[in-house]
């Protein structure tokens, strides 16, 4: 124990640590999610789902920050996990479209209360311990647990869905937050602020304020243009698509567990390859290029799959080159933003994914119900190729 955290690291992390590992490891539903829908809606209504979801995110994301500045980083988070553990059982009672949609958005602003909440909670106890110095170190030991949570996940997954059939994700999920909860119950929060009331009319000005700054930036302006096309990419090579195509090519139904540990592990590693490959490449930008470039010849080339194994190999490589690039696609962001705003435009860059999901997933299921998952996924790959142009104009020198 002393060997892998430092003085007083586990007595003031320690919970949420075990709460991060917990919660994830459990709550393998994404990996069959899809899957879980399929014999019963089509994929333009999952879609759909999805889409309810990305907006119920948009609208509420800064309302429940709100919510947490002024009643407490703990009940806010707290108050998210009870809703999680009451809202996803009913996805094993529920089947009607309209019903499940509901559920959808329930989800969705459950899950805002929680987003931001909890990672300011560690922070600022972290501070009020005086120890910034622990600050890198819970980030590179959350991401370290939350890979290791997920690996193992996709592989409790496969054991439980082959044994109790898909129902019991939803029980096992729930179970995850529950007991989530109760892990951070005894945990204290530490303000390090006076309650404030955030006022519409600050929000407003400060949001403003971002907004204004970006759209006057060209690298920024290229950026978020570059993310809404790859995030609508995402949608037309993401699960929705990838699992009911494996599914056709005669996949068994436990594999998709155990390829969402593959993928995880594989995640895992990208780090380290991308760090030499990027040294090679000379800057982010030409680092971005390559690998978007690549990720257009693998979606193409979806179109001459013709059994799963192929498939699975296909769908492997195209999430390892998404886990290569988001870590350097993020940092090369950070050098465009003026730390007075910093916090709102990363806001604005997560409300443009949310809308690009939003549009993208209906649009996602209509197309593949219409010319079948593998033309889909092709098709994706277009949406590659502005994303591409997008970077190409970047001026990486110009920093203001």
């Amino acid at each position: 124990m002393k060997n892998l955290f430092a003085k007083d690291e586990f007595k003031i992390l320690g919970l949420f640590y075990i709460e991060r590992f917990i919660a994830q490891v459990v709550f393998f539903a994404p990996a069959f999610l899809v899957v879980f829908f399929d014999n019963t809606l089509t994929l333009a209504q999952i879609g759909i789902l999805y889409s309810a979801l990305a907006i119920a995110t948009f609208v509420f994301e800064v309302p429940t920050g709100a919510f947490a500045d002024i009643f407490g980083r703990k009940i806010s988070t707290l108050f998210s996990y009870l809703m999680m553990g009451i809202i996803l059982p009913f996805f094993i009672v529920i089947h009607k479209f309209y019903l499940l949609l509901l559920l959808f958005i329930a989800w969705g602003i459950a899950g805002t209360f929680n987003s931001g909440a909890r990672e300011a909670w560690t922070i600022d106890n972290l501070k009020y311990y005086k120890r910034d110095d622990l600050i890198k170190s819970y980030y590179l030991k959350e991401y370290s647990i939350s890979r290791i949570a997920l690996f193992l996940s996709g592989l409790l997954g496969s054991f439980v869905v082959v044994r109790l059939g898909l129902n019991a994700i939803w029980i096992f999920a729930s179970l995850s937050w529950i007991i989530s909860l109760v892990i951070l119950l005894p945990m204290e929060e530490h303000k390090l602020t006076k309650e404030r009331k955030i006022t519409f009319k600050q929000l407003y000005r400060q949001s403003k304020e971002a907004i204004r700054y970006s759209v006057k930036h060209a690298a920024l302006v290229f950026i978020l243009l570059a993310t809404f096309f790859i995030m609508f990419r995402d949608s037309f090579g993401g699960q929705l698509v990838w699992q009911p195509l494996l599914l056709d090519l005669g996949t068994p139904l436990y594999t998709f567990g155990l390829l969402f540990s593959v993928s995880m592990l594989l995640g895992s590693i990208a780090p380290v390859i991308a760090v030499p490959m990027l040294k090679k490449c000379k800057n982010e930008k030409n680092y971005l290029i390559i690998l978007l470039i690549a990720g257009i010849l693998l979606d193409f080339s979806v179109a001459f799959v013709n059994s799963f194994v192929l498939g699975i190999i296909l769908m492997l490589a195209i999430l390892f080159l998404v886990d290569l690039s988001v870590p350097i696609s993020d940092a090369f962001t950070q050098k465009f933003i003026s730390s007075k705003t910093r916090a709102t435009i990363l806001s604005f860059k997560s409300m443009i994914i949310s809308l690009a999901y939003a549009i993208s997933y209906p649009l996602t299921g209509f197309i593949a119900d219409t010319v079948g998952t593998q033309n889909t996924i092709v098709i994706g790959g277009l949406f590659l190729i502005p994303a591409v142009y997008c970077y190409w104009r970047i001026n990486p020198k110009i920093r203001k």
